[in-house]
């Protein structure tokens, strides 16, 4: 977003969240302007939804988001750290599924699973079931990211090729 105005924000909260699931019961935020402000209060107000200040500087009140955000950071990294890499943002939206279908350790499912009610079905899992054995329950994510990075460290193929052949 390059506008992050107040009512920008608004606006971009109404597209991506309100529209997929519907208003929120709580908005749970730190005390950044452009949520403390007017235009996003009255927003909150008009979809009965109560806005929660965390406390200052105490990004532990935020809850889980916060490791979820590490691992994202963690793994945007691998693609943008190597000067050969000229592609990673054609492959974020791999990525995005990818971390989509990681197992959350904390509440035990995906967060496509939690969003959607329902697990995705993915090539990538039928052509890894015989490395789920040997193994044991891993995510699909998780192989991927694996594979990718072996692939990679051993200069085999281009990013754009990649495959877990």
């Amino acid at each position: 977003m390059a506008d992050t105005s107040a009512l920008k924000v608004a606006q971009a909260f109404e597209e991506c969240v309100y529209r997929h699931f519907g208003a929120p019961s709580m908005i749970p935020h730190d005390r950044d302007p452009r949520f403390m402000s007017e235009v996003f209060q009255t927003f909150a107000d008009m979809m009965q939804s109560r806005s929660r200040v965390t406390l200052s500087f105490r990004p532990q009140a935020n809850g889980q988001p916060d490791p979820s955000v590490k691992s994202v950071i963690a793994s945007v990294r691998v693609y943008v750290e190597d000067p050969l890499q000229q592609d990673w943002d054609e492959l974020v939206e791999r990525l995005i599924f990818a971390i989509n279908n990681s197992m959350d350790t904390t509440r035990k499912e995906t967060p496509f699973y939690l969003v959607h009610d329902w697990d995705v079905r993915s090539t990538l899992r039928e052509m890894t079931t015989s490395m789920r054995r040997v193994l044991g329950r891993q995510s699909d994510a998780w192989v991927w990211r694996t594979v990718s990075t072996r692939v990679a460290a051993d200069g085999s193929c281009s990013y754009g090729s990649l495959s877990t052949a």
